[in-house]
């Protein structure tokens, strides 16, 4: 089982959001140098002072140059905010400066902000998504292409420059629903799913959903069938657990937060009203820690919960590297690949 990294550029009041940035290219070709699988950045906007990736492609392209072997992972690319033949364009482009080191991952999007920013009704998403990744999928396999659909009308065009993948880089879809493992299964994708606010029970439940809806599955044009399986988990390794806490306890609560109202938001949206999804996690660190899916304490102690993931079978975690001091992020870095992850392959 392989080791990730995903950060969202979480800004401290002690920094700023503009030296954010660099740094998370620093944590990158960090995670490069100890041997570490793959380097994910998401895609948030509008969160400051929280967050700083807003501009994925920009950030992902500078870890393409500032790395040598690493797998470059957008966690993932919401593709309902944008138009798909910039997308086609501007991922490819990252794969051939990374010498084909992407791993596209697409999403639909979970923070009601955005959609509302975007005017993007969230009854939309999953047309608009799935329309989206079929044109990308054009753009990369085929010399030219046209399409009619929806949301989009393309006449005959030729996408320049193609990704160096052929016919396509591997696709990974991020959801933490059923319904988003289905549509990954179904469609012969990645699944990069997330514990965020989930037990070992629902992340398994998960990751059986998918391997059902694998079995019957379809590819998505010609891209070829890609059968694997990442979770993202929170996570922080440090000499002494009493240092992950002062380190990233207040991060990781707020995040966990937000996202559980983000949940309540679009399930009432969606007409499926569930005011106490996630209060087990609700401002609850060692509910997190002690419930979760997650990668908190010693080097030993990491070691430990991973291999337990290990017996899901999933092909990966991706442990989320947020909220502590630059050189504590550094330093939990060089810990998971040196010490960590060659106890888990």
């Amino acid at each position: 089982m392989q080791i990730g990294i995903l950060t969202q550029g979480y800004v401290r009041t002690d920094a700023n959001a503009q030296e954010r940035v660099a740094q998370v290219v620093e944590l990158a070709r960090m995670a490069d140098e100890v041997g570490l699988a793959s380097f994910g950045v998401s895609e948030q906007h509008f969160k400051f002072p929280t967050n700083s990736t807003g501009g994925i492609i920009a950030i992902m392209s500078a870890i393409a140059q500032a790395t040598s072997r690493i797998q470059i992972t957008p966690g993932a690319v919401i593709l309902p905010f944008h138009h798909p033949l910039n997308v086609a364009e501007e991922w490819a482009t990252v794969d051939i400066l990374s010498k084909g080191r992407l791993y596209f991952g697409f999403g639909k999007g979970n923070t009601p902000l955005t959609a509302d920013v975007y005017k993007l009704p969230v009854t939309d998403t999953d047309a608009r998504t799935q329309e989206s990744l079929e044109i990308i999928l054009k753009a990369w396999t085929q010399e030219r292409f046209s399409h009619e659909g929806k949301f989009f009308n393309i006449p005959e065009v030729a996408l320049c420059p193609r990704p160096v993948q052929q016919p396509a880089p591997p696709i990974g879809f991020a959801a933490t629903s059923i319904h988003g493992a289905q549509y990954a299964g179904a469609h012969k994708l990645g699944f990069m799913t997330g514990a965020v606010a989930a037990d070992w029970e629902e992340a398994d439940g998960l990751l059986r959903a998918y391997e059902a809806a694998w079995e019957k599955g379809r590819p998505v044009g010609s891209a070829k069938p890609f059968k694997f399986t990442s979770l993202l988990v929170h996570g922080h390794v440090a000499r002494h657990m009493d240092f992950v806490r002062d380190q990233v306890a207040y991060g990781v609560v707020k995040y966990v937060n937000r996202f559980i109202e983000y949940k309540r938001i679009f399930a009432e949206r969606a007409g499926k009203p569930n005011p106490t999804y996630g209060e087990q996690w609700l401002d609850n660190f060692d509910s997190v820690v002690e419930r979760m899916p997650s990668v908190f304490g010693t080097p030993d102690q990491a070691i430990e919960r991973l291999l337990r993931m290990k017996k899901l079978g999933l092909d990966r975690v991706d442990i989320t590297v947020d909220y502590a001091k630059q050189e504590d992020l550094l330093e939990c870095i060089r810990l998971l690949g040196t010490e960590v992850a060659p106890a888990v392959k």
